[in-house]
Parts: C-alpha cells; sequence; structure tokens
C-alpha cells in the first residue's frame, strides 16, 4: 500500500518548541516524528533524543523542554527517569549528578542516559503496540490493516487494492458490518463517497425481461390465461428495481457519471460489495440547467447516442440521461 506522511503544521511545530508544556508526551513524540520524516525526505538527517529532567523540583507536565540543537531534536521528560523526583533511586544520587553537572563532569549522567533513551523508546512502543488507530495510521501495521478491512469483507490485499481509494471505505465500516443494510444508510454512503447528491429510490416502475423459464410456452408451461401466462418477453414492475438519481451536476461532473465512466464502474464495485441482494439499478443523471450548453463536434463532454440532443437548448426544461447499471450485478 502507498501511504503518505502527513506533515506536522508548521505553526503547530513552532507552538510545539515555543510551549512544549501544552502538549502531551506522546502527542509531542508523533508531531516530531512526522517533521523528523520530512526533513529526511529532504536529505537532513535529522533525529530525536529523549532525555530525564535532572532536578529535585516536583514537575508540572510531563515535558519540561524542547530543544533543536542544529539537526537534534531534544526534548526534556519529567518522569520515568533514574534521577530527579521520580527516581526509585536514593535522593543523594540525583543530588551527585547535580552538583556533578554544576562542575561539568557529565559521565554518569551520559551513560544514565544510554539507558533512558532505550527506556524512553520501549515504553512508546508499548503504548502504541495496542491502539488501532497508532498502528494503522503512524505505524503502518499490515496486521492491524488486514483486520480492520476484514470487517468489511476486504481482508484479502490483492482484492481491496483492486478498489481506487479503498482506504476511504473505512469511514463506512458502520455501515457495512450490520446485517441489515437500508436505503439511506445506501444513499449516505454514496453521496458522502463521490461528493455528489444522490438519491436512492425502491419500487422503481420499469420495463423487466420475463425470465425464460417464466414465459409463457403454449403446452409446456406458463400458458394459463388470467394466471400464469404472459404475452412477450418483458413486463413492467417495479419489483427488485432501484433508482439511483445523481445530480443537478454541473458541466465539469456530468460526463464522470455516464455509462462506462470510471465513477460508475466503481459505483458498480461498491454495489456488488455492499449491496447483498439482487437488484436491477436504473441510473439517472441530471444536468443542471444552469450548465447546459450546446452541442460541439469533438466535445467530449456529450457523446453521441448517449448524452446528445438536437433540439434547441431554451426548449429543454431538464437534461436527464437514463440507463440501466446492470441487470442484477453479479
Amino acid at each position: 500500500m502507498d501511504t503518505k506522511i502527513e506533515q506536522s503544521s508548521p505553526e503547530i511545530v513552532k507552538k510545539l518548541l515555543a510551549q512544549p508544556k501544552t502538549f502531551n508526551f506522546y502527542q509531542a513524540i508523533r508531531l516530531l516524528g512526522h517533521e523528523i520524516e520530512q526533513e529526511r525526505l529532504q536529505g537532513i538527517p535529522a533525529s530525536l533524543d529523549i532525555v530525564p529532567w535532572l532536578s529535585l523540583a516536583f514537575p508540572e507536565t510531563d515535558i519540561e523542554d524542547i530543544k533543536k540543537n542544529q539537526n537534534k531534536y531534544i526534548l526534556t521528560a519529567t518522569f520515568l527517569s533514574l534521577f530527579g523526583t521520580t527516581s526509585p533511586l536514593p535522593t543523594f544520587y540525583t543530588e551527585q549528578l547535580i552538583q556533578d553537572e554544576f562542575y561539568e563532569i557529565g559521565e554518569v549522567k551520559y551513560l544514565l542516559n544510554i539507558i533512558h533513551k532505550r527506556l524512553y523508546e520501549l515504553m512508546y512502543g508499548v503504548w502504541s503496540k495496542n491502539r488501532i488507530i497508532e498502528q494503522f495510521v503512524e505505524h503502518h501495521n499490515r496486521q492491524v490493516e488486514d483486520a480492520l478491512f476484514g470487517l468489511i469483507g476486504l481482508a484479502l490485499t490483492e482484492v481491496r487494492e483492486k478498489i481506487p481509494h479503498y482506504l476511504r471505505l473505512l469511514k463506512y465500516s458502520g455501515h457495512w458490518i450490520n446485517t441489515h443494510r437500508s436505503l439511506n444508510g445506501l444513499r449516505n454512503f454514496l453521496t458522502d463517497f463521490f461528493k455528489v447528491p444522490i438519491e436512492v429510490k425502491s419500487f422503481f416502475l420499469a420495463m423487466q425481461s420475463i425470465p425464460y423459464d417464466q414465459r409463457c410456452h403454449i403446452g409446456h408451461s406458463n400458458n394459463q390465461l388470467n394466471r400464469t401466462a404472459y404475452l412477450g418477453s418483458r413486463i413492467r414492475a417495479s419489483s427488485n428495481n432501484v433508482l439511483i438519481r445523481i445530480g443537478p451536476l454541473n458541466a465539469s461532473v456530468f460526463p464522470t457519471f455516464l455509462i462506462d465512466s470510471p465513477n460508475i464502474n466503481l459505483m458498480k464495485l461498491l454495489l456488488k460489495l455492499y449491496v447483498r441482494e439482487p437488484f436491477n439499478y436504473m441510473m439517472e443523471v441530471i444536468l443542471d440547467r444552469g450548465s447546459l450548453q450546446g452541442m460541439q463536434l469533438s466535445s467530449g463532454m456529450y457523446p453521441l447516442g448517449v448524452a446528445s440532443w438536437l433540439a434547441p437548448e431554451k426548449e429543454i426544461e431538464s437534461f436527464t440521461v437514463r440507463y440501466w447499471l446492470n441487470s442484477r450485478l453479479s
């Protein structure tokens, strides 16, 4: 899966460096991590060091300070330390380290900070291990991704990668996991996914083909007058018909929802995944009256035989294209 590293807003990073105490420890680690990744992409070897606060004062927050020294960020934490007020060791160890720092003797502190660095790394790893949003967004954990998509029946990577923008489907998992799926849920899903006005109506009256085994065969089957006999191979009915009305759309969006367009092919796939019943879908695409333009040669907006007309524009009150999406998607 292609992943993107979201760049932290420069204003947020500036605020983090100027007012570090107003940020949560884990939030600061995430923001600095994004900033470091961006700098590395630009060829800057940035890094982050987490060191404990050497003091006998009681801390107000998890973070005492954050500084940037050339390409290195140094975060001073106020907890989980072998010295300071949170240390399990006797106080005189901290007093000795404070005295050594005053006389610029730092060997013991540097040694302890090697241990501290690993402690903070382990602590952050433990904190984020069972947090789904952290594993999915920050660490791009493929096992977590497969588990989340398993909720909507797309656990297999090779299946979901055939769907454009498949990551957006997680947003609608609340609709997908329900046993009963409503027309309102389908309408909300399609409207939000395609970002255009969409209405969904059931029991749409239209001509349907009569299955071959249900047609009238004289002397064989379905031939009782006024009971089972129907003339012809088509009948006007509303069962299993669903109308999907898209629009009104402006001139630039309208062609993208005509038959066999990428958006419509994607809608076919989404309907197969979302709807469990075998419906017939009639598509109705409406062009906004203010966007109506005259036909032009070599223009791809109004394909001949799909969305074209010869009548004067002033005589057209509304322009609507109708077509069957597919007879019972399979």
